[in-house]
Formats: C-alpha cells, sequence, structure tokens
C-alpha cells in the first residue's frame, strides 16, 4: 500500500505486470478519454480494481467545450501557464481539433499573424489563471482584429 504506481498514459498501463487488487485515483484536471483508456487496460490486468473519479465537473464541461469551440472557430487562444496542467490539456484538446491553437501567459506573447484572415476567434484559459490576465489577452485580441462587436462569453 505504500508504493504507488503513478501512471500518466496508456502506454504505462500496458507496461504494467498482472495483479490481484488496485485502487485508482485520477488526478482531478486529468481528461477523462485518457483516464477511460487506462482504466481499459487496467481491467485486462487487475482482478480487482476499484476506481474513485476525482475528475471535477467544471473540467469535464471545460473539456468537452473547448472541443466545440475549437470545431467552430478560426483560431483559438488558451490563456494559462505551460507549467498547469489544465491550461496543457486545454491546449492539448484544442489542438486535437484546431491547428491554430496556440497558449499564451500574457497578451504580449500575441502574434497578430495568427490572426490573419480570421473571422472567429476562441478564447479559454485554465482554471488558475487570474482575470485580469484574461482581461488583457481578449482586449489585446480585439484590438488587433478590429473588433466592434460584443463577444459570447460561455461560461
Amino acid at each position: 500500500m505504500g508504493n504507488p504506481i503513478i501512471i500518466a498514459n496508456p502506454d504505462e498501463a500496458m507496461n504494467l505486470r498482472k495483479m490481484k487488487k488496485a485502487g485508482v485515483v485520477s488526478q482531478s484536471t486529468q481528461m477523462i478519454e485518457n483516464v477511460q483508456d487506462i482504466m481499459n487496460i487496467l481491467m485486462e490486468k487487475v482482478f480487482d480494481l476499484r476506481f474513485v473519479n476525482t475528475i471535477c465537473f467544471p473540467t469535464r464541461r471545460n473539456h468537452s467545450q473547448i472541443k466545440d469551440l475549437a470545431d467552430s472557430c478560426d483560431t483559438m487562444i488558451v490563456i494559462g501557464s505551460f507549467t498547469s496542467a489544465n491550461s496543457k490539456r486545454l491546449t492539448q484538446l484544442s489542438l486535437e481539433k484546431n491547428k491554430n491553437t496556440y497558449q499564451v501567459t500574457s497578451a504580449c506573447e500575441l502574434n497578430d499573424d495568427w490572426f490573419k484572415n480570421c473571422e472567429k476567434v476562441g478564447i479559454s484559459a485554465g482554471a488558475s489563471t487570474p482575470d485580469e490576465i484574461i482581461k488583457e489577452v481578449v482586449n489585446q485580441i480585439k484590438k488587433i482584429g478590429k473588433v466592434t462587436e460584443k463577444e459570447i462569453v460561455y461560461e
């Protein structure tokens, strides 16, 4: 019981030996698809497998929303630290749907070229991103795009 095994992806789960009993707790910001893939493998390797779903509802909702948003926008901006697992996952999910996805930590990192021939920009932020930084990035994007319309905000 004192030696936890940390599994980050299905490949690591595949490399585990078979065992009689195991409990699984997921990181609260983990992508549900990754957890499901790992659990499917563990069900074949562990006789008595227990899973505690600790993925928080806001995380599941944000992951679902960013996929929809990335599908419908020309460019996606994810605001958040590159050391934040949550922000990196949002960026990864967005990139799966939209190759024009960029992660920034502040407004000064925005590149005007990202918005050329762009009519619709999607913006998301990691859970720990300060509101003030989000506002600065949104305002800078409006300046770059000479936006006069009110934005649509999903919460």
